[in-house]
């Protein structure tokens, strides 16, 4: 049975009324058979036909059509779009949608970080996704939880906690003036959308300096050789160690030190934040500040139950702390 036809390069969509046609029954019976309608009686041999034309049709339910049928989307939106992105939120999310699939689930994520005044992104996916729930892995506007949930989705959640952000520059800051530093260099990432995260590492790193009597100069990430000569200037006026806004940042600084020649950790003590697993592969080993004292996620199968279960997910403690390798 050849499919529909194509106009230009976008080919029709494929209907209900379609495979009625083909298999020569009502569209009421093929939304039965389609449906699984419980209650109805239809004939194995019409059963088998319907199923048999919506196969050789492409016949792809529209996620409408199915909520009406069903009273239910199946789609979760996992909202990525407050946080930066990552090592860490890609495992995250990958295992989120895991679980998500496992319990029967659609994941959906929105990754967009872009100027999104009101969430209009993620308002467009809720208007022709219809999704049951919006799960966000940072933080979410009052209003505009409002506005997704007067939309009909039934449970709008923020799955995560920003709190500990400040708390892992205030460690870093910590561990290098215990370990004799008086002169940091903050350095902050180079993307602009992250501005607003190294904003708030920073303010917690120069009020933990303050605090300790410890010098704090700020300058951003930049390429290879203009950070090596940045570095050779700030080690003449003192500095002898560097707080990084994350991991990522961090080996650039060691790059950039290994060009200017400074020895690490002898010249320039290095400290990230994040834990990846490439802090264990650079030379020397960096030392970094863990967001958690195990490896127990953030988001685990209780909380994800209770968010389909249409409650407010109770998250484990956030307990950042340093990992020391040799970069200090």
């Amino acid at each position: 049975m050849a499919p529909p036809s194509s106009r230009g390069t976008r080919a029709v969509r494929v209907t209900a009324a379609d495979v009625a046609a083909a298999s020569g029954v009502s569209r009421a019976t093929v939304s039965y058979v389609l449906n699984d309608t419980p209650g109805q009686t239809i004939p194995e041999t019409t059963r088998r036909r319907v199923m048999q034309a919506a196969a050789d049709l492409g016949y792809v339910p529209s996620v409408h059509a199915r909520a009406l049928a069903s009273g239910s989307t199946g789609i979760v939106v996992i909202d990525t779009s407050t946080i930066p992105h990552g090592e860490l939120v890609a495992n995250a999310t990958r295992a989120l949608s895991r679980a998500l699939v496992e319990r029967g689930y659609v994941p959906v994520v929105n990754q967009y970080t872009g100027a999104d005044a009101g969430g209009e992104v993620l308002v467009a996916l809720a208007e022709r996704l219809r999704p049951e729930v919006v799960l966000a892995l940072g933080d979410l506007d009052p209003a505009l939880v409002a506005r997704l949930e007067g939309m009909g989705v039934a449970r709008v959640v923020a799955a995560s906690s920003q709190d500990h952000i400040g708390v892992m520059a205030t460690l870093q800051v910590a561990h290098l003036a215990e370990h004799g530093h008086r002169s940091l260099v903050y350095v902050a990432p180079p993307e602009p959308e992250l501005a607003g995260l190294s904003e708030l590492r920073l303010a917690a790193a120069r009020a933990e300096a303050t605090a300790r009597g410890v010098a704090l100069t700020a300058i951003p990430l930049a390429e290879q050789e203009p950070l090596a000569a940045e570095l050779v200037r700030l080690r003449a006026a003192g500095a002898t160690a560097v707080a990084a806004y994350n991991d990522e940042v961090a080996v650039g600084v060691l790059g950039a030190a290994r060009r200017a020649g400074i020895a690490v950790p002898v010249e320039l003590a290095v400290i990230g934040i994040d834990d990846l697993p490439l802090a264990r592969r650079t030379h020397p080993q960096l030392t970094t500040v863990s967001q958690s004292d195990g490896d127990h996620p953030q988001i685990g199968p209780e909380q994800i139950d209770a968010v389909l279960a249409g409650e407010q997910p109770i998250l484990p403690p956030v307990r950042p702390r340093v990992v020391v390798r040799g970069s200090v």
